[in-house]
């Protein structure tokens, strides 16, 4: 994945972590069309920050 696809993915669904109160992998799910690996590139890229 680009790195910013993944940057602006860490920073959308970062956000709505927050505002929502959710988890990532519960954000995800709205997002058919990334590839498990990429949903798995962004949760490692939100857990390292």
């Amino acid at each position: 994945m680009p790195s910013w696809k993944r940057n602006l993915f860490v920073r959308v669904v970062s956000r709505r972590m927050v505002e929502e109160r959710r988890t990532a992998e519960d954000i995800l799910t709205e997002y058919p069309a990334l590839t498990a690996e990429e949903k798995a590139e962004i949760i490692t890229a939100i857990a390292t920050q």
